[in-house]
């Protein structure tokens, strides 16, 4: 037996699935999707074959001419979930799968219609990142293994799906009251980029290769913040080469889908949290653009392998952003990541093996130890090849990276073999195997600064000896200088230093989320009650866990507040996605 990824049941010497096709109706009222599965073998294959399925029921199981195998679902492990064995007949092409999920599928969210920004109709989505494709379709649920799939999707008459896909065309279905929507996706995908929702949508154009999706109360603000996606898709074809994926359409979420955005190809998810009615953050979408290359075209071959997805899509994110607001919005950027860094690896302590970009989670939940260090980490570490070999020679070789690999999953040690063969001892002069292999932060991290971020980081730091902003100085800062300027605060301030701060600055009412959670945090740890009902309402308004970890863990590391935060989180569980949910349920139970 030959599983090459720890956290799949997949074995490549049984057989490789090459392609899908799925037939699935959507019930809203099970809150379950069922549906068929048909798949095509890169060769013909025989004897046993293992599929992922996490809270699947597997009905029935044929052969390619229609006649019925044998199949047996084992056991379930706590983190692969349960192998799906089918016995396939010498020479098997294809054959399929007759499944159902589960309303506690961890990739999907069921929403009722209130928790919708038009609160008239239900809505679904799915994550299937990082191992929970497996809860939606029986598959081979790894980054190594990539496939090209149909899909025709049944729902009720009045909803649309959209998926990451080539856009899909509706018609009417056999059944009343219902509608199928169309779609192909030509192109490869590992499973973990499977994506759909389902939902009252909508979409506008915004140039010729993107277009907005989201619930029509939100398209017009939607369409606003993200107006300037195409300059960024330009400026990303600059850096990487073509954009392969022929379209870079994005559909903006409900409040409780749990990341900033999911690159999913052809249909990026983006959290409402961005609509901050500035454009102050649209870097998260330059990021999962930046995927489109680092990600989607060269994938991770494991959870493991997960710095190679991320650090490079920072780095290049970071290079759109300096193409676009210069050097110092670049440093900004950067510094902000270089905090929250720190903070991720202050939480698992000096010296753990998560604090490595090559890990080794074999074993343990990839959502138990999800963190920022592939991505900021892993930025540093390319940053820092970067300066070594030059600008124009980085390019060069990152472009022959994404040329060489298009369209595979590669492991930490292939791109550490492609690195010395083009670029030969950059490696060994930053130190490459200690930055990849062994944890903590190498003393030779790049640091960026400039006079505005020193400044910033000065008056934060020097709050307990007296320093203050000027008044109407920091009235025009930025949303980044904000950023700066809060997270290198102390986290415990008086409270009438509290009461200055949100007096000349209303930071309570902030309506971007990075200040308003910034500010949270730093009240929440003074203890200052008069933001109690801000933090409150917060936590139950938004699903990103960007914001809801760190939160959730100022409230229940201090005594005073615990109650408080198991109290909101009774409240507000339902609301949160699966994802989310489990990761706040780790934080109350230590």
């Amino acid at each position: 037996m030959s599983r090459p990824d720890p956290h799949s049941y997949t074995d490549f010497s049984q057989g490789r699935i090459q392609g899908m096709d799925l037939d699935l109706k959507v019930d809203f009222n099970k809150s379950a999707i069922s549906g068929r599965a048909v798949y095509s073998l890169s060769a013909g294959a025989s004897g046993p074959l293992d599929l992922d399925t996490r809270d699947l029921t597997i009905k029935r199981a044929f052969d390619g001419e229609g006649g019925e195998l044998e199949f047996e679902v084992a056991a379930p492990d706590t983190v692969l979930g349960s192998r799906l064995r089918v016995q396939l007949p010498a020479g098997t092409e294809s054959f399929s799968v007759e499944f159902s999920t589960s309303p506690t599928a961890s990739a999907l969210q069921w929403l009722e219609p209130n928790q919708t920004a038009g609160g008239k109709h239900p809505y679904l989505f799915s994550q299937c990142q990082a191992i929970h494709a497996r809860s939606v379709i029986p598959c081979q649920d790894s980054p190594l293994a990539r496939f090209t799939f149909t899909a025709r999707v049944t729902v009720p008459e009045e909803l649309t799906v959209v998926m990451a896909a080539a856009p899909g065309e509706a018609a009417s279905a056999a059944e009343s009251g219902y509608r199928v929507f169309s779609f192909e996706m030509p192109q490869s995908i590992p499973s973990y980029l499977f994506a759909f929702a389902v939902g009252n949508l909508v979409s506008q154009d915004l140039g010729p290769r993107s277009r907005v999706y989201t619930e029509p109360e939100m398209l017009e603000k939607s369409a606003w913040e993200f107006a300037d996606v195409d300059k960024m898709l330009l400026a990303a074809e600059e850096i990487f080469g073509p954009y392969l994926w022929d379209r870079f359409d994005f559909l903006v979420m409900p409040p409780s889908f749990p990341y900033g955005g999911m690159e999913n190809p052809r249909l990026t998810f983006l959290t409402p949290t961005l609509l901050a009615g500035d454009r102050s953050l649209v870097n998260v979408l330059a990021h999962e653009l930046a995927h489109s290359w680092t990600g989607n075209l060269v994938t991770n071959a494991t959870i493991d392998d997960f710095w190679l997805n991320e650090g490079f899509t920072v780095w290049a994110e970071r290079r759109i952003l300096e193409k676009s607001d210069g050097s110092e919005a670049k440093a900004l950027s950067a510094a902000i990541g270089r905090n929250g860094l720190m903070a991720a690896m202050k939480s698992f302590g000096e010296g753990s093996p998560f604090t490595k970009l090559k890990t080794d989670g074999k074993g343990k939940d990839p959502d138990e130890f999800y963190s920022l260090v592939p991505y900021e980490k892993g930025f540093l570490f390319v940053a820092l090849l970067e300066e070594v070999v030059g600008l124009e020679k980085f390019d060069a070789f990152v472009k022959k990276y994404i040329e060489h690999f298009a369209f595979t999953s590669i492991t930490t040690a292939e791109f550490e073999e492609f690195l010395e063969a083009e670029l030969p001892g950059a490696g060994a002069q930053i130190g490459a195997h200690d930055w990849i292999h062994k944890p903590d932060l190498p003393e030779n991290a790049p640091k960026f600064s400039s006079e505005r971020l020193e400044k910033l980081q000065g008056l934060g730091r020097g709050w307990s000896d007296g320093a203050r902003p000027d008044l109407d100085e920091a009235r025009g800062w930025s949303p980044e200088h904000w950023q700066i300027f809060l997270q290198a605060m102390p986290r415990v301030l008086p409270e009438a230093d509290c009461a200055w701060l949100d007096k000349n600055f209303h930071l309570t009412e902030q309506g971007n989320c990075e200040i308003l959670s910034n500010w949270l945090i730093i009240a929440a740890s003074s203890g200052y009650e008069p933001v109690y009902d801000r933090i409150r309402s917060f936590l139950a308004e938004v699903g990103r866990m960007k914001y809801l970890k760190p939160l959730y863990t100022t409230l229940y590391e201090n005594e005073a507040t615990r109650p408080m935060a198991r109290e909101i989180f009774a409240g507000s569980a339902e609301s949160y996605h699966p994802i989310a949910k489990g990761g706040i349920e780790r934080i109350l139970a230590r």
